[in-house]
């Protein structure tokens, strides 16, 4: 996997603006997994290649030509498949507000977040691309037109979103939304099945089911796949120490934290530190 990382200062204005471009070429299947983002709405462009991706506690197929759009403190899990080269292009920007959208959201509630092959995907990734450029140079005047150029980005996405109807508020729905919200506020505890059945009033088999059915995962393995995934934005948004990070995540044992790291990722945390070559 290559990745390229690049932040931008904040504006002085208060408009929403463009904080990062991150490509990514996942040919050897080093994914961010499971994490959010509290203050960063981010547009995921698929350039080539398929997968699936999992946004909340739902999952689906993607390939070349579909749109992420993925809002602020909006859990999230990529799985390229890497038997074929897998590109991506992220845009995250802060300060995000839409019309019809509550602060830091591209889509309304219950509106997938989900777009396959949508008519705006090739102006996305032409836009896309030309701020990736200038991202990269890092020239006079460049990191002004990259945000000139996100608006343009910002306004393709709003009218994406427009065009799509929203999913009926059925009874599963719900409760599935407050139980991603529970665990997004508590994945550093102590999380089972069994507290999670009696806080919600419901089976515990049917609550193994419903998760294992929506995310693919039992939720002892949804919870560590969030801690680590969380623990990788850290890395490369921070330079705090891997046992203040691990920590931070719910490992109280550093070196343990360490290990999980390296299986889940496939290389040590300070490894995947300096891998990620951040620019900031």
């Amino acid at each position: 996997m290559s990745v390229q990382y690049i932040a931008f200062d904040a504006p002085t204005d208060g408009a929403p603006w463009l904080s990062r471009v991150v490509y990514s070429d996942w040919s050897d299947g080093h994914q961010h997994i499971l994490h959010c983002h509290e203050e960063i709405a981010e547009i995921l462009l698929i350039l080539q290649g398929r997968g699936s991706y999992t946004v909340g506690l739902h999952r689906t197929e993607v390939e070349a030509g579909d749109v992420i759009l993925t809002g602020c403190g909006v859990t999230h899990d990529e799985f390229p498949q890497t038997d074929d080269l897998y590109q991506t292009l992220c845009l995250g920007f802060c300060g995000l507000a839409l019309p019809g959208c509550a602060p830091g959201q591209f889509v309304a509630e219950r509106q997938s977040p989900v777009f396959h092959h949508p008519p705006q995907f090739l102006e996305l990734a032409a836009l896309g691309g030309i701020i990736n450029r200038h991202a990269e140079a890092r020239g006079s005047g460049d990191e002004a037109l990259c945000q000139h150029l996100a608006r343009g980005i910002l306004g393709l996405a709003a009218q994406m979103a427009s065009q799509s109807a929203g999913e009926p508020l059925t009874e599963q729905a719900a409760l599935i939304a407050r139980l991603e919200a529970y665990i997004g506020a508590h994945y550093t505890e102590d999380l089972t099945i069994d507290r999670l059945s009696k806080l919600f009033y419901i089976s515990p088999y049917y609550l193994s089911h419903l998760f294992k059915e929506r995310t693919g995962y039992s939720l002892k393995q949804y919870i560590l796949r969030r801690r680590i995934g969380e623990s990788q934005t850290r890395l490369y948004t921070t330079r705090e120490s891997v046992q203040h990070i691990a920590a931070a995540v719910g490992f109280e044992d550093a070196g343990y934290f360490s290990r999980l790291f390296t299986k889940y990722i496939g290389m040590p945390p300070m490894e995947y530190r300096k891998f990620m070559n951040v620019q900031i």
